[in-house]
């Protein structure tokens, strides 16, 4: 079983850490899983197949249905979210897990966590840590 493990996420980047310390006592992480999502940054036009203009407003300025695309790309990629770290958290055990998330998804992606996995959240933060370098990690959470 392992001792920490490590998430952290955006909507466009996954990433799935644990600790390890050297023979000297100094903790590190090693990366276990990482996944992008090259979804999120493409253009509505590349997504949908409707060409513009095809459906017509009420208010006649040609911007098509009123579906609110963007969003409900968001929720989606949320609940996929959701899904990566459930399957990470049961695919290795571990006594408790820390996460960084913006401030924006952070909130939503643990409401859709089992009850046991939430209770193992030991440090939650809400911060975008997808880029810094692997070697800076953990200060982030120590402060």
């Amino acid at each position: 079983m392992l001792s920490k493990l490590i998430i952290v996420t955006d909507l466009q980047r996954y990433k799935l850490f644990t600790n390890k310390q050297d023979p000297l006592g100094r903790e590190s992480v090693e990366l276990l899983e990482s996944a992008d999502s090259l979804d999120i940054h493409q253009r509505l036009s590349e997504k949908v197949t409707d060409r513009k203009g095809n459906f017509q407003s009420s208010r006649g300025s040609g911007s098509g249905e009123d579906h609110n695309l963007a969003l409900e790309e968001e929720r989606r990629r949320i609940k996929e979210i959701a899904k990566q770290i459930s399957q990470a958290l049961h695919n290795h055990s571990c006594k408790s897990w820390y996460l960084a998330a913006p401030k924006a998804i952070n909130n939503k992606l643990v409401e859709l966590l089992e009850p046991a996995l939430k209770d193992k959240l030991e440090i939650n933060l809400h911060a975008d840590l997808t880029k810094i370098p692997d070697n800076e990690l953990l200060e982030h959470f120590t402060k």
